[in-house]
């Protein structure tokens, strides 16, 4: 670990932009429908990706690509997301400029979005108590990417970092539901700091959740950095895969299937180039910068007030983590979430 930049883990200057996954036990899935009459509220904070702290936040193009045939779809990714050619981009640029109607109507099937990842820990969650504390990777869309760009790039006031693991704001997560989809236009950062939270037990060793009697403590600048390295080593979920995904002979000929089965005319073999060998798999993507920074045209008045429409924001004063030892106070977790 001697070239290993431990105050970069701390304070990371995460890198905004740029992966194929499925649900596992190590995320966090909230949802309208998993909430208390429609909606879901909870508190969470961005963490530090240890293995990468300047890469602490994943951005791929995805397209959700149903086979016309079997009407089986599944979630494709985007060669465009690292720069190469892309038969879903051409095919949907294609079909969108054609003078047919019908055609237009048909790119649809090939429209990619963004997917976004990163690593966050659940402070509050009455919906999922279990979750509380947790270090999951969470998969959002445009509109929360929007929020993290503007608390680090703002029209007005000062820039935040959000994966900083000490001075790191909490974000009030709210879910609506709004034309059968998942919105996200309540939710917001809140202005209170909250530190990583450590479980530690009697003694004051950092144990694994779910170990009987721990506690729950903030870190804070006397925190030595190699016990937070661990701890987030030991239990963070591997993030490298929600990146980008090369695809291998059987996703190529998937692709080159649906695109036959709607345009009835077989890819053009210029889209060879995008076929790896069966079997291999590529690592994992270099992050790239966005290219899209937020402006005053793409914010509401709503989004930039204090109230943003939310109510019953839980109150995040945290004990006080000047203490003498080198975690900051602590309590069990029940009573640590009990004081947000």
């Amino acid at each position: 670990m001697s070239n290993y930049d431990l105050n970069s883990l701390f304070h990371p200057n995460v890198e905004m932009g740029g992966t194929k996954t499925s649900q596992t036990e190590g995320e966090y899935n909230p949802s309208a429908d998993k909430g208390t009459n429609g909606v879901y509220q909870s508190v969470i904070r961005f963490v530090t990706w240890w293995g990468d702290p300047q890469h602490s936040f994943i951005d791929k193009w995805v397209c959700w690509l149903v086979d016309p045939v079997t009407n089986r779809g599944r979630t494709v990714d985007c060669p465009s997301s690292v720069g190469k050619p892309s038969p879903l981009q051409d095919m949907f640029f294609k079909l969108r400029k054609s003078e047919s109607v019908q055609e237009q109507k048909k790119s649809e099937i090939f429209s990619r979005k963004h997917q976004y990842a990163a690593v966050i820990q659940v402070i509050k969650d009455q919906h999922n108590k279990e979750a509380e504390g947790k270090l999951l990777v969470y998969r959002f869309g445009k509109k929360i990417f929007e929020k993290i760009e503007a608390e680090k790039k703002p029209l007005v006031g000062d820039p935040h970092e959000p994966f900083d693991l000490i001075d790191g704001k909490a974000f009030q997560l709210v879910i609506t539901k709004q034309s059968g989809f998942n919105n996200y236009d309540q939710a917001k950062f809140i202005d209170k700091k909250i530190p990583l939270l450590l479980p530690v037990n009697a003694k004051g060793e950092v144990v694994a959740f779910g170990t009987e009697g721990l506690k729950l403590q903030p870190i804070n600048e006397r925190t030595p950095r190699e016990v937070v390295f661990n701890f987030l080593k030991q239990n963070s979920p591997d993030l490298t895969k929600y990146a980008y995904k090369e695809w291998d002979e059987e996703m190529h000929d998937y692709v080159n299937q649906v695109i036959l089965a709607v345009t009835g005319q077989t890819p053009s073999t210029g889209f060879a180039d995008v076929r790896n060998n069966a079997g291999k798999n590529a690592p994992a993507a270099p992050q790239q910068k966005s290219s899209s920074g937020i402006t005053t045209s793409e914010l509401s008045l709503d989004d930039l007030g204090a109230d943003a429409g939310i109510t019953d924001l839980p109150d995040l004063d945290l004990p006080d983590i000047g203490s003498n030892n080198n975690f900051g106070l602590g309590g069990d977790l029940d009573e640590a979430i009990a004081t947000l």
